[in-house]
């Protein structure tokens, strides 16, 4: 289907230093995903080369999704890259961009992903999922205060 790419940009109202914090380790995902419901199998750190097997449970289907945390510049971003992913995708690399923005941080997401359905297909999903993830990313940072 050819290489896309999905961006979704969010103003937390939060310094970079605790965003980062938040975002240092996998086990967010647990927090801010309320669908699919995500489960982390491995050592969640966000650090150079650590490789993070999720499990994705969907009603009564589950599927794992392994990525490779490929590079990691503290309190500016880091890359994770797809090694074993469900279907849809064969291909998957995320980076996550953080901006201090006075005190507040300003955090892209740039997914850049293949797919074996249409992007009219995979862009929605990706839309809900991030707009999801971006409530309740400011719920958790705001109880962190």
């Amino acid at each position: 289907m050819g290489s896309l790419v999905f961006t979704y940009r969010t103003i937390i109202d939060a310094p970079i230093e605790q965003v980062w914090a938040f975002f240092s380790t996998a086990d967010n995902l647990a927090k801010i995903t309320t669908f699919p419901k995500v489960t982390i199998l491995s050592n969640p750190e966000t650090v150079e080369g650590n490789i993070i097997h999720l499990k994705l449970q969907v009603a009564l289907l589950s599927v794992n999704w392994t990525s490779r945390i490929s590079k990691v510049d503290h309190l500016s971003c880091f890359l994770d890259q797809g090694e074993d992913l469900p279907f849809p995708f064969t291909e998957w690399s995320h980076l996550h961009n953080f901006t201090k923005f006075g005190a507040h941080t300003i955090m892209e997401d740039v997914v850049n992903f293949k797919a074996k359905v249409p992007s009219c297909v995979t862009r929605p999903i990706l839309q809900v999922l991030f707009k999801g993830r971006e409530s309740a990313i400011k719920n958790e940072l705001r109880q962190g205060k």
